[in-house]
Formats: structure tokens, sequence, C-alpha cells
């Protein structure tokens, strides 16, 4: 039975092998993070399924979030089915899914009211209308690119990336803001918020 030990080849290695498997490098890094993160805990122990189950146990003790350390595990998971050592797998935690957020991380509707209020005082209308659209639809900080003149007009923005479309529905008065606003700065068509 061989003796399943890490070393810094084998993680230059799998390096190798996830951009071969053309994986982001945000996402090769992290990989190569948690797995060397794995590799220092051991401090050239042997891998064992037990000894990554103690990892996990130690995670948890050290006040990580069950996400994150379950992240931390499908790395390992990966870098194990590269070595061909499925037997050292554990198990994930199980997660229940919150259906809502958390009350405190949400805006009450005074605070988004003040916010909007401050924004016009200071003569920002456009910082005043992005936090509307914003506020108004759930689009993400990143997506505000695809607020266009042709989405107000139709009342919905629809997001391509990584294979999968997201539509976001603008409601009538924000699309009746988002146009006026475009036409009072003579934005014909194409982004409203352009930076």
């Amino acid at each position: 039975m061989e003796n399943k030990i890490m070393t810094t080849a084998q993680l230059h290695s799998f390096r190798a092998y996830l951009r071969d498997e053309e994986r982001s490098e945000a996402t090769v890094e992290k990989y190569l993070c948690e797995v060397t993160q794995f590799f220092a805990y051991l401090g050239g122990s042997e891998v064992t399924k037990a000894a990554v189950a103690e990892w996990k146990e130690h995670l948890l003790s050290e006040g990580y979030e069950p996400s994150t350390v379950n992240g931390k595990l499908t790395a390992l998971d990966r870098f194990f089915d590269f070595q061909g050592w499925p037997d050292c797998k554990v198990k994930h935690l199980k997660l229940q899914r919150k259906l809502f957020r958390d009350d405190s991380r949400e805006l009450t509707k005074a605070e988004y009211e003040r916010l909007i209020e401050t924004a016009e005082e200071m003569g920002k209308e456009r910082l005043a209308l992005l936090m509307e659209a914003i506020c108004g639809t759930g689009i993400r900080v990143s997506e505000v690119q695809y607020l266009t003149v042709e989405a107000a007009q139709q009342g919905k923005v629809e997001i391509y990336l990584k294979g999968k479309v997201r539509t976001i529905l603008i409601p009538g008065k924000l699309c009746r803001k988002l146009l006026k606003y475009a036409k009072k700065h003579k934005i014909a068509s194409g982004e409203i918020f352009l930076t």
C-alpha cells in the first residue's frame, strides 16, 4: 500500500492540471491556496481520511464558516481526484439554505429614502438614480453596465454569464426615470450609467 505524502512537486503538477482543465486563474489560485493550507497543516504527515476529518474539525474550531470549510474540502477533493486518492475524501458539512437574508444586513425603507434624499440634496442625480436602480431591481453592482436605454424600454435586463441567462425586471416607474435621465443626458442607446 502506497504512502500518501504530499509534496511541493505534486502541488506544481496540480496547478498545471487545473490550467489544462481551463479553470479560471482565480479558481486555480483558490484551489492551490486551500490545498497548500492543508499541506502545511499536515506538516509532512501522511494523507489519510482521518487526517482530513481532523483538519475539517480544526477549521471549524478556528471559527471558519461551514461554507468556507466546504470550499476548502472541494479544493482538496479535486486534488485527491488528481492524485488518484479518492479514499481520502470526507463528507462536506450539511448546510441549511437560508431563504432570506438576515434582516440586520438590509436597509430599512427610512435608511434607503434618506440615502436617495441626501444624494439628491447634494446635486448627485446620477448617484441617486443608480442607488434607486440597484435597490429597485436587485441588480449587482458589476451588472450595472447592462442597464441600457434598450433595457429600460423593454422593462427588463437580460444578463448572459457563464452560459446562463439571468432576467431582471425593471419596475415601470424606474424605467420612466431611467429613460428621462438618458434623454436629459443625450444618451440615445447603450449604457445609462457610463463611467
